[in-house]
């Protein structure tokens, strides 16, 4: 393989890494912003719950739903999440087996030698927040009585 190729390959990784590694974050600020438009609303028809007539009616129903919208969110990200850091862990083996090489190691390219405890830790904020959103919404469903 040329060192041109080997360059061009390398650089497409890193560059699918930062893609992946953008798209995590993405998530994550999406799943804190529809959350935080689920509570607000959630709050909003609480209000409307000792209404009379449809609006009652309608409260109630929303007063599951919301929950269970606030429910399955996270759980969705959280796949999206370990899609996305399973994704980059295979461009990180993909990246050190070119590395490994002997025209890699004549480029000098750094290998990226990734330790699992500290990449793991780097994907803790996305776990935590889709974890504690779940547990708020399950604890106000129990609160309700919905499950």
């Amino acid at each position: 393989m040329s060192d041109e190729l080997l360059v061009t390959k390398l650089t497409m990784i890193a560059s699918q890494i930062q893609h992946e590694d953008d798209l995590m974050g993405q998530r994550t600020n999406w799943l804190v912003v529809s959350q935080s438009f689920l509570f607000g609303t959630f709050v909003a028809v609480i209000g409307l719950s000792n209404g009379t007539g449809i609006a009652r009616s309608f409260a109630k129903l929303l007063l599951v739903l919301i929950p269970l919208v606030g429910v399955l969110l996270p759980i969705v990200v959280m796949l999206g999440v370990y899609a996305a850091a399973n994704s980059i862990r295979q461009w990180h083996v993909e990246h050190d087996r070119l590395c490994a090489t002997a025209e890699g190691k004549a480029l000098g390219w750094p290998r990226l030698k990734h330790q699992t405890t500290l990449v793991a830790l780097g994907h803790l904020l996305p776990i935590a927040v889709a974890g504690g959103f779940t547990l708020a919404w399950v604890a106000i469903m129990i609160t309700l009585g919905v499950v």
